[in-house]
Formats: C-alpha cells, structure tokens, sequence
C-alpha cells in the first residue's frame, strides 16, 4: 500500500454504509499489518468500519490520521518497522448521575457521532430489550413507535427519549439524551444496561443523524398504526389495551414478508401476525373500557370486545366493515393451523379470499400484502375515529 492511499478523496466523508451494498457498518477492533511505502505498520485493535453482508472493511477518519501518522514518525525515526498495540480511549464524558457503561470509542469512531460542542453527547448506550418492556406496561409512560425498530419513550411534558433497536436486538440511546433525565430515571436504565455491541446502524441512526426517512414497509406501516391506535385508545380511555410483552416485541423486530407459499410458511405468517395484532389486546383492560362506557364484556372475545368498545364510543361509524380485517386474520389463523375440519378449514379460507377482494384460488403471496394493507388502513381510520 501507499501512504497516499490514506488520504481520503476530495470531497470524500467516511459514512456509516457500505460503498457495495450500502448496508450499516459495524465497528470492530482488528489487526492492522501492512507494509505502506516502505514502512512495515503493524497496529493491534485498529478500529475499522466492516459491513458483514460483504465482508469488507473501511477506514474510519480517525484510523486514516493514525496510519498516516505512525508512518510520518518511522520517517522521522529513519525506522522502516513500526509495531504498536492500541489501547482504547475509555473516556468518561461526564453525563448523567449514573455510572453507565458505554465505549468512548464508538463516539470517536462511529462517522457522525463526534461534533464540536457537547463531546459525548451522541454516545450509544445499549440496553436489553427487557428496558422497553418496563415503560410499556406503566401508567405512567407512553411507548410509541414509528416503525418496528425506531420509537420514543414519554412521560407527560416530562421528557421525551428516542431509542433504537440495532440487528442484535438491542436498545440503542444516546447518552446526552439519558443525561436530561430525572435521577431515578438514570438509576433504572443503569440496571438494564449492557456493553456495547458496536453497532448502530438502524433506522434510528439513519433518522437521528443522517437525516433519512424512508418509506416504511407495509410490516413497519403496520406496526406504527398499531402503535398510534394504541396511543389514541390511552388518550381517549385512559387504560392501555394492549402491551408489548416480550413475545410481541420479539415477534414484531424478526418479522419478515414470506417469500414463498409453503405450509410451513402460512402457519409461521398467521400465527405471527396474529400474536401481535390480535392476542396482544389485553381483555380484561377492553372489559373495563365496555363497562366504563355503560356495556356489558361478559362472554366476549378479544376482537368482539374491541369491537363493541368502538360501537359504544362510535355509535354512528361502521365499525363491523372496519373491523373486519381483524376476523379475516382470526379467521387465516384458523385455516392455516389446521384448527377444525377440512370443509371448515376450507369455508372460511374462501370467506377471507372473498372479504380481501381476491380470486377465488388466491395463496400466501395474494393474501399477506392484501390482508397487510387493510389491517392498516383500518388502524388509521379506527385511529381517526377515537381522535
């Protein structure tokens, strides 16, 4: 290699996505040894930007004025061999009453996270998951989300926190942000703290610091609508309906579209979908909600209590045509598990074909993005009518 190679192109920022497949990079540690215009460098735990998909490397700024600089110093040193082991910042930026664990070097290293004033600031910090869990099942905070991996926790006109989910499953925060909050505050999220994974890309990345908001998928759509229904069922009843219990929050990050129409893949699509966006009202919260309204919840199931929840708070909308993509999935569920006869099984396949408007030998992959898309829309009009 040479010493030029380092210098990065005019015009040229090191962002945090692959110049091949423009997927997020991860920071890791690895074993630099080159020899670079005649001076055998050789650096252990160099920081680098890797995109697994590729398994490519790039050179974060701040490794480029390292190489650039050891090999200034061999010259200088007349030396044509430098071997160096770096050892890791571990700054402590000095936010928050907490002593939170967090790696200085992703602030350092991890493009567009370093600014001139509030160093620190834009440090991850990583949570298990389990930290959502806490705020989605109390009174007193409201969870929201804009898509499956990027939301917001709040509390009144207290404050207001944005974290992300990265590919392992973690809860990503920033470290200014935890630092605004009420002691206690700080205090619970240190329990739930964990090292970091070094990896940041996500779409709460893309949209806090690169400023990118891209079209959600019909899943993401979804899962928002879900979550700004729910929103609006808590600011009309005051009663949260529903909860993002582990198996939820688990489902709901995994899920992807099918890509083929197997038995294996109907049953594993019905029985997701209907987890989240069915077994996740919670019905004794729906029965106080139909009491508190002057109804009466004996005998009703999840759906039918949602239902007539919307009839007593919406007397004069059509609430059954709204509420019928929700037996349509009821009813999927029920075909693709095998639950009950051939000929019922049957029955009510042709029921959700005929509901979903498709042809009478319609599969998976006619059904999910059709069945997707009403289950939105009845979300935002249901949204619509509580509001």
């Amino acid at each position: 290699m040479e010493i030029t190679d380092f210098f990065p192109e005019q015009g040229h920022i090191q962002r945090l996505y692959c110049d091949k497949c423009q997927g997020h990079l991860d920071l890791v540690f690895s074993d630099f040894h080159e020899l670079v215009t005649s001076v055998d460098i050789e650096i252990k735990g160099l920081p680098m930007l890797h995109c697994e998909s590729c398994d490519k490397s790039f050179f974060p700024d701040d490794s480029r004025f390292a190489v650039i600089h050891l090999h200034e110093q061999a010259y200088k040193k007349y030396s044509n061999k430098v071997t160096v082991t770096r050892n890791k910042t571990n700054q402590d930026f000095g936010f928050g009453v907490a002593p939170f664990i967090y790696d200085s070097d992703d602030y350092k290293y991890i493009p567009g996270l370093k600014r001139p004033w509030d160093e620190g600031f834009l440090t991850p910090v990583f949570f298990k998951r389990e930290v959502l869990l806490k705020y989605d099942s109390s009174p007193t905070y409201r969870l929201s989300f804009a898509s499956t991996t990027y939301g917001e926790i709040r509390r009144g006109d207290d404050f207001s926190m944005p974290f992300g989910i990265n590919k392992n499953g973690k809860v990503i925060m920033w470290l200014g942000d935890i630092a605004r909050l009420p002691d206690a505050e700080q205090y619970y999220l240190r329990s739930e703290n964990i090292e970091s994974d070094h990896s940041i890309g996500s779409e709460f990345y893309d949209g806090q610091i690169e400023c990118i908001f891209t079209d959600l998928s019909k899943e993401d759509g979804l899962f928002k609508n879900r979550s700004t229904f729910l929103e609006a069922c808590f600011n009309k009843f005051g009663i949260k309906i529903a909860h993002l219990d582990s198996e939820v929050f688990d489902l709901s990050v995994s899920f992807n579209a099918p890509v083929v129409d197997t038995e294996k893949e109907r049953r594993h699509v019905a029985d997701t979908l209907n987890k989240i966006y069915l077994e996740s009202f919670d019905n004794k919260a729906l029965g106080g909600v139909i009491s508190q309204l002057g109804g009466d919840p004996k005998s009703l199931g999840s759906i039918k209590r949602l239902q007539k929840v919307i009839e007593l708070s919406c007397p004069s909308a059509d609430i059954p045509a709204l509420m019928s993509p929700f037996y349509i999935l009821y009813n999927l569920r029920v075909v693709y598990s095998h639950i009950g006869s051939k000929q019922s099984e049957q029955e009510k396949l042709d029921f959700v074909i005929s509901r979903l408007g498709l042809g009478g030998n319609s599969g998976l992959m006619e059904i999910y993005p059709t069945l997707v898309e009403k289950l939105g829309e009845s979300y935002k009009r249901l949204t619509e009518l509580l509001r």
